[in-house]
């Protein structure tokens, strides 16, 4: 079941599970069971990084759930170290559509795509990704790591492999987390995958000789990520009665939230993102989708045209939306705001209170972060 309660039903299952999770985090087993596979949910906010948190602390000693909240926290960093850094976006978005053009007919490339590489392991991992639309996180880091070493293609266009076959897969976790692994994120670290690491974490299912792997590889060449920009200013006064409030991809709980989720206000849902993502992540976004508007009794707007009908239809020039994070989406929203204020009508955006507070902690490493947002949740305790 694709849903929020299915996400909060898999919570509540997986708390017993947390004591054990930083020992077997690490294992690719079959069915996953390890881990709590929450992050198909979490991408789209239909249950929220604060909730899971919320909910793990309330029953296990901090020290218990320490790993599984900071593991937690990896997303909310990369989504905070994005939005303050877009200029590396903006790059690797450009990048990929002249990729894509230079690399159609590379035989390589085909066959990284197709999964008949040679590699066998490698090929199970592609198999996985394109049937289930999930991947073990020691997984996708062993998979990144042969796509740029062994295989030497393009770290763009890995990311956006994985990007577009991913049920969990967002802007800033996926393009950052391939950054990492080449080098780019930290200078000069990478991340290599050998073969005792992944006969280990795999318990023999995947067993690559030394000589399929590329041992020694340089970092990449290190690109230009730009000066941090602070977080745009946005609205803290919640919608008044009868506004509008546009539901997104990155927010599928927003009516639910202190910030825009309000009695007596009308909700739009937007769905104009025509994303050339897998049949399998379609699926899921879409029933997603559905389980919100059955919740918020949104109404479907797919084009601008449409938004603005919708807005004038409830007699009001006011249009609420949760802000999108850095990624596909905020440009699109970017462009749906000018359009709708060249019509007449005013758009307030919001920042969930979690992001107002962790994103500009996120300007440096993990661990900075790490340790900041640490302290504020044991005051908070």
């Amino acid at each position: 079941m694709t849903s929020r309660a299915a996400a909060l039903c898999q919570l509540s299952t997986f708390q017993d599970r947390v004591p054990a999770y930083p020992h077997n985090r690490n294992f690719d087993r079959s069915g996953h069971a390890d881990v709590s596979c929450l992050s198909k949910w979490i991408r789209y906010r239909a249950i929220t990084e604060e909730e899971c948190i919320s909910a793990v602390l309330a029953r296990h000693p901090f020290e218990v759930a320490e790993k599984f909240v900071q593991e937690l926290l990896w997303r909310t960093y990369w989504k905070g170290w994005l939005e303050l850094h877009p200029r590396v976006w903006e790059s690797y978005h450009r990048s990929c559509g002249a990729l894509h053009d230079e690399f159609a007919t590379h035989e390589g490339y085909r066959q990284a795509v197709e999964g008949r590489t040679g590699l066998s392991w490698f090929d199970d991992w592609v198999k996985e990704l394109q049937e289930t639309g999930y991947l073990h996180n020691h997984s996708r880091m062993w998979f990144a790591s042969v796509w740029i070493f062994t295989l030497e293609l393009p770290w763009q266009l890995g990311a956006d492999f994985m990007y577009r076959h991913l049920l969990d897969g967002d802007s800033a976790s996926n393009t950052l987390s391939w950054r990492w692994v080449g080098g780019l994120h930290t200078p000069g670290k990478i991340y290599v995958a050998r073969p005792e690491n992944i006969e280990k974490y795999s318990e023999g299912r995947w067993r690559p000789s030394a000589s399929e792997l590329n041992l020694n590889p340089r970092p990449l060449p290190m690109d230009e990520i730009g000066a941090v920009i602070p977080l745009e200013p946005v609205s803290t006064h919640p919608p008044r009665s009868g506004e509008c409030v546009l539901v997104h991809d990155d927010d599928m709980s927003a009516d639910l939230s202190l910030e825009v989720g309000v009695p007596h206000v009308a909700f739009l849902q937007w769905c104009g993102l025509g994303e050339d993502r897998s049949p399998v992540v379609n699926s899921h976004r879409e029933l997603l989708r559905r389980d919100t508007r059955d919740r918020s009794h949104a109404v479907v707007v797919e084009t601008e045209e449409a938004v603005i009908q919708a807005v004038r239809a409830r007699s009001t020039q006011v249009l609420h939306i949760v802000k999108p994070h850095c990624g596909d989406l905020q440009g699109s929203i970017a462009g749906l705001q000018a359009m709708l204020e060249r019509s007449g009508i005013r758009v307030i955006l919001h920042r969930r209170a979690w992001d107002e507070t962790y994103f500009p902690l996120a300007g440096s490493g993990f661990f900075p972060f790490w340790t900041a947002v640490k302290r504020r949740l044991d005051r908070g305790r």
